[in-house]
């Protein structure tokens, strides 16, 4: 018990000393926050321009849609707060200076996530939660406790799907020693591809994001729930399975993490 504690104060300690050193060049950093936010909204233009000339997307409307990307983007948002750098695990390999997270008095997973608290992330989070009251309002909804509940755990198991990928990407660093490139492969086409409705694409790749990558459960199944959005195929119920999905995920990837970083061998002199 009292390791766990120690564990946590040194992760706390990390964290808040990566957040210091981010605040060291204000004007990057905001610059940063304020980069993310203006890309997102790009993208929303660009929804907006589309749907201005066909006013639906296989049913959805554009708020719909807004709010289907915006689902995504929040949970992503929180996702880079503690996993984007796990992609880069594979120039510690390289460099051996991995080794380093072996010998500290703290869990070397857990380590790796304190090592940068991405700050950058919050103009993702301000522009999904912006976005998200939008819709919010243009939609005209009014959520009793069950869908804020719903909504709530969607960002949980949002964060823990997509974590979970960048977490078995970067594994895969343990056998090959390189793995970033799979990031810009995988995650980002995965990432970008969902932002629109699951129902646009070839049954194949909509199996491929329920069974295997299940980013479904990151905002697809979710928004169909909250909007009540009615499937004669599909039941709105899986819409509330986002956390345990994401629990689950997060664990096997995990453990791939966990049986890689237990055959690593240094790569360093």
């Amino acid at each position: 018990m009292m390791s766990w504690i120690k564990g946590a104060r040194l992760y706390f300690h990390m964290v808040s000393a990566s957040i210091r050193a981010q605040m060291q060049y204000r004007y990057a950093f905001v610059m940063n926050i304020l980069g993310w936010a203006m890309s997102y909204a790009g993208t929303a233009v660009t929804m907006w321009t589309v749907l201005y000339q066909f006013k639906t997307l296989d049913g959805w409307t554009f708020w719909e849609l807004l709010f289907l990307f915006a689902l995504s983007v929040l949970s992503w948002g929180v996702c880079v707060l503690f996993f984007f750098h796990f992609r880069s695990l594979d120039q510690y390999i390289w460099n051996g200076t991995f080794d380093r997270f072996l010998v500290r008095p703290i869990h070397p997973f857990f380590h790796f996530i304190a090592l940068k608290f991405d700050v950058g992330a919050f103009g993702q989070l301000f522009f999904s939660i912006l976005a998200v009251w939008l819709s919010y309002i243009k939609l005209g909804l009014h959520w009793q406790v069950g869908r804020w509940l719903v909504f709530f755990g969607t960002v949980f198991g949002g964060t823990l799907i997509q974590g979970g990928l960048l977490v078995l990407i970067s594994a895969l660093a343990f056998w090959t020693t390189r793995s970033e490139r799979l990031y810009w492969v995988v995650m980002f086409p995965a990432k970008s591809m969902v932002s629109y409705p699951l129902s646009i694409y070839p049954r194949l790749l909509q199996w491929f994001f329920i069974l295997v990558v299940p980013f479904a459960f990151v905002n697809y199944f979710p928004a169909m729930f909250l909007l009540n959005k009615v499937h004669t195929k599909i039941s709105l119920y899986l819409g509330i399975l986002s956390p345990f999905v994401g629990i689950v995920f997060f664990w096997l990837c995990y453990r791939v993490w966990m049986t890689g970083l237990n055959r690593y061998k240094s790569a360093g002199s």
